[in-house]
């Protein structure tokens, strides 16, 4: 195992340049996670495809993680990698608890989904401002658009939608202050195992109902829910923000897809493509040694985490036009919502809230501009998620 590990940067600053000298270092290099955690960054598009099918790896910490007993307290990733979630069981437990939560996801829930959605957009749309006013429309429509749709989805209440979405947020971003953090989760996990229980009493066509009818116990369940939160809302705000800013700084494919020679479906490909909204995802784990050739061997037990995001800027796959946004690109390959065993179960989801979100912003508001149209929007600060911290428009 080589000593040399890439400097990865943890604040998302220069999440793209990293990507590309990864690309360029071999097909997985190691790289320092938050904490001091050493792990192996695969960013190659074939790969990523490889290793996700690959049953050498895993995603339990607690059976293939030897390193596990020394990650440092309040270490930031912990809740997320070590809870008995779908995306981190192993094996008949993984089996089990996917196809639990690909029965919250039937075509005909989306279908619903869709229309609802659809019935909700003009409403929001109406409520952001006139003619040039200063929006943002990162927080003030797709995390609202993507909030709102995991409501309906779980079967809570209009009534209490506010209720969720603050519990949502309190999940997503907790305090800085440890106490009122540790406050803020047990209030969100008390809320969903109330919303659970409650289905118990009074069922519906929804995703809550389906896990408590479900042979899992009442931590799975909630965590079920949880993670849908945490992977579902952040991934199409961001999906949501990344297209309407690529369509804001190429006028002339917007113009393309307003006359229909390109489509909406298009314009989320290709984001998903060149600014898919989760870059890394971490972590799987090595069950027995895996060469990868060109002198790479990944070692039992070493983590490794999953560069989605940087196999759709491949230039193996996409050539010297890799970081270009192109709606009209043939090839719009990626794996942004990941491959294999582990393959996104709410990606049909996200597509429909993105398509949705998109046309309905740009018809209601055709000439709506970057607020500051030569600078970049501040990047989120992780290397995670692949965002905007805002997307400041005059609508």
């Amino acid at each position: 195992m080589s000593a040399e590990v890439f400097p990865l940067d943890h604040t998302g600053r220069s999440l793209h340049e990293d990507i590309a000298e990864l690309q360029s270092l071999g097909p997985a290099v190691r790289v320092e996670l938050p904490g001091g955690i050493i792990a192996w960054s695969v960013t190659r598009h074939e790969r990523l495809k490889q290793l996700s099918d690959d049953g050498r790896l895993s995603r339990d910490a607690q059976r293939h993680w030897p390193g596990l007993p020394d990650v440092p307290d309040g270490w930031p990733l912990a809740p997320f990698l070590i809870s008995p979630t779908v995306l981190n069981a192993y094996g008949s437990d993984r089996h089990r608890l996917r196809e639990i939560m690909e029965g919250a996801f039937t075509s005909e829930r989306l279908e619903a989904l869709r229309e609802n959605l659809g019935k909700r957009v003009p409403l929001l749309l109406g409520s952001l401002g006139t003619s040039g006013s200063l929006v943002d429309i990162r927080a003030e429509y797709a995390q609202v658009i993507a909030c709102e749709t995991l409501c309906d989805l779980f079967g809570v209440p209009e009534a209490e939608w506010s209720e969720a979405t603050e519990a949502m947020r309190n999940l997503l971003s907790p305090a800085e202050d440890a106490d009122q953090a540790n406050a803020q989760l047990e209030s969100a996990m008390g809320y969903l195992a109330a919303l659970l229980a409650g289905k118990k009493d009074l069922p519906g066509e929804d995703m809550a109902t389906t896990l408590a009818q479900a042979g899992m116990t009442d931590e799975e369940r909630v965590l079920a829910l949880a993670v849908t939160i945490a992977g579902g809302v952040p991934a199409t705000t961001e999906l949501i923000t990344n297209a309407a800013y690529n369509m804001l700084r190429h006028p002339e494919q917007l113009a393309a897809v307003k006359s229909g020679e390109a489509t909406w479906q298009a314009v989320v490909e290709e984001t998903l493509r060149r600014d898919a909204p989760v870059q890394h995802m971490p972590l799987r784990y090595a069950v027995e040694d895996i060469d990868l050739g060109e002198g790479t061997v990944i070692r039992q037990g070493d983590p490794v985490i999953m560069g989605f995001g940087a196999g759709g800027r491949d230039p193996e796959v996409h050539g010297d036009t890799a970081d270009a946004f192109d709606v009209h690109r043939v090839n719009k390959e990626h794996v942004a919502f990941g491959h294999g065993v582990h393959y996104c179960i709410g990606a049909p989801l996200g597509r429909v809230e993105a398509s949705v979100a998109l046309q309905a912003l740009f018809t209601y508001f055709p000439h709506m501009e970057l607020a500051e149209p030569d600078e970049d929007p501040q990047p989120l600060p992780t290397f995670i998620f692949n965002g905007k911290a805002g997307l400041p428009v005059h609508l």
